[in-house]
């Protein structure tokens, strides 16, 4: 499970900004996560909490958005993905999401770019 080192260098990350502002608490931890990253966001979570139990982040309340790739089309276009209606917004196959993408010009496939980062977002720290 690669979620736990990922979670690792995060809680490492969130930590050292907690102590650089001499927080006392952090009550919420915002977590940008690319569709395309390979990244399940509940054991991402879990081991968050897990690495978190003796710290001042046990109690952080952690919140995932999930991120698009954004699509080049050989029509030239290049920017946000439509995704289709028949495919679910959460915990969608990869395969089935990137044949989902569809250029919102011409409406053919497009290829997909980007879409694969793991990013802190913000921290809530008192």
């Amino acid at each position: 499970m690669h979620e736990y080192s990922l979670a690792m260098d995060l809680m490492e990350n969130v930590l050292f900004v907690a102590q650089e502002n001499d927080a006392a608490i952090v009550n919420k931890i915002s977590i940008k996560v690319g569709k395309l990253a390979h990244i399940n966001p509940i054991q991402l979570e879990f081991c968050l909490q897990s690495i978190a139990e003796d710290t001042i982040a046990k109690d952080a309340v952690y919140v995932f958005e999930a991120v698009p790739p954004e699509i080049k089309c050989v029509c030239g276009f290049f920017g946000k993905a439509e995704e289709s209606e028949r495919i679910s917004k959460s915990d969608v196959d990869i395969l089935e999401y990137l044949i989902s993408l569809k250029c919102p010009v011409c409406g053919k496939d497009a290829e997909a770019v980007g879409g694969r980062d793991l990013m802190i977002e913000s921290i809530d720290i008192d």
